[in-house]
C-alpha cells in the first residue's frame, strides 16, 4: 500500500514512542537482575520473555499503523526509542534501581540481627528453664563462655546427649 512521506514521518515517530514503551518493559527485568536473579538460566529466562514481548509489541505496532509491513524505519524508530529511553531515563532508574537495593539489603542485614538477637534470648531462657529442671540438670565438662547463637545451640545439643 502507498503511504505518503507525511504518513511515513507519523508512523516513524510512533515508532520511537513505541521504543520508548518497549524501554519502559524492560525497567523490571532490569530491576530483577539488580536484585540478585542474574544466574545464566535466569537471565535466559528474562531475555526470552522481553525478546517475545517486544516482538508481539513491534508486530501489533506494525499491523495497526503500517497495515502489517514491517519496515526498516520502523524497526530503527523502535531502536532508536529504545536507546533513548535507556539513555536518559534509564540512567537514572539505574541509579534508583542501586540506591533501592541498597536500601533492602541493609534492612535485611539488620534485621537479621534483630533475629538473631531474638532467638539467642529464646534459646538462654529455653536453655535456663531446662536446666531448672532436675533431669536435664547435668554438668557440663566444657563450658561455653562466648555467648553467641551457635555456642547456646551446641550446648542446649549436649544437655540431651545422655
Amino acid at each position: 500500500m502507498y503511504f505518503f512521506v507525511y504518513n511515513q514521518i507519523q508512523i516513524f515517530f510512533c515508532s520511537i514512542v513505541c521504543g520508548v514503551l518497549t524501554g519502559i518493559l524492560n525497567e523490571p527485568f532490569r530491576f530483577m537482575r539488580y536484585i540478585g536473579f542474574n544466574t545464566k538460566t535466569e537471565i535466559f529466562i528474562q531475555d526470552i520473555l522481553f525478546m517475545s514481548i517486544s516482538g508481539f509489541v513491534t508486530f501489533f505496532f506494525a499491523l495497526c499503523y503500517n497495515n502489517g509491513d514491517v519496515r526498516f524505519f520502523i524497526i530503527a524508530g523502535e531502536l532508536s526509542g529504545f536507546l533513548l529511553f535507556r539513555y536518559t531515563a534509564g540512567i537514572l532508574s539505574g541509579k534508583i534501581f542501586h540506591f533501592l537495593v541498597w536500601l533492602f539489603r541493609r534492612a535485611g542485614e539488620r534485621i537479621k540481627k534483630v533475629f538473631n538477637v531474638i532467638l539467642t534470648r529464646i534459646v538462654k531462657i529455653m536453655v535456663w528453664l531446662l536446666l531448672k529442671i532436675p533431669f536435664f540438670n547435668k554438668k557440663q565438662k566444657t563450658a561455653c563462655n562466648k555467648g553467641n547463637f551457635y555456642c547456646i545451640i551446641t550446648k542446649s545439643a549436649n544437655i540431651f546427649k545422655r
